[in-house]
């Protein structure tokens, strides 16, 4: 005889504290098997539910694939917005960079290996100051 019909048939000896010492499981495990037999009649395990499905399927995939090759600076919002247009199903953002990532097509803004002389002068602070330069004394 299978577990769960044992601790189902010892409902009413006596608590479910002392069921569950008795069968050495967790009282909690066995409110909740009592709690099933009584709605469901029966002792079997719920179905495992599963993941949700995709809501960009292998076909979804190809037109996003053939967008970003048509215009390859295609923001995700913008690719989302496509998406919706054509195939009337809304994803989020997240969903969409999901999707993007397993392809192999990321969208992250990528800066260029060199910055030009002109970023680096404006980034970069100056090790004198004004006040420096011309031999003034900081001190007064």
């Amino acid at each position: 005889m299978d577990l769960r019909e044992r601790v189902a048939k010892a409902q009413g000896t006596g608590s479910s504290y002392e069921v569950a010492e008795r069968f050495d499981v967790t009282d909690s495990w066995v409110r909740r098997l009592w709690i099933r037999v009584a709605s469901t009649g029966s002792v079997a395990p719920s179905p495992r539910t599963g993941h949700r499905a995709r809501k960009v399927d292998k076909d979804g995939e190809e037109l996003i694939r053939g967008w970003i090759a048509e215009q390859s600076d295609m923001t995700i919002v913008e690719v989302m917005a496509r998406y919706l247009a054509e195939r009337e199903i809304a994803v989020s953002e997240p969903a969409m960079r999901r999707t993007l990532n397993r392809m192999g097509l990321s969208r992250k803004k990528r800066r260029s290996l060199q910055r030009s002389a002109r970023a680096k002068e404006s980034s970069s602070r100056a090790t004198t100051t004004s006040r420096d330069a011309s031999g003034g004394s900081a001190g007064g």
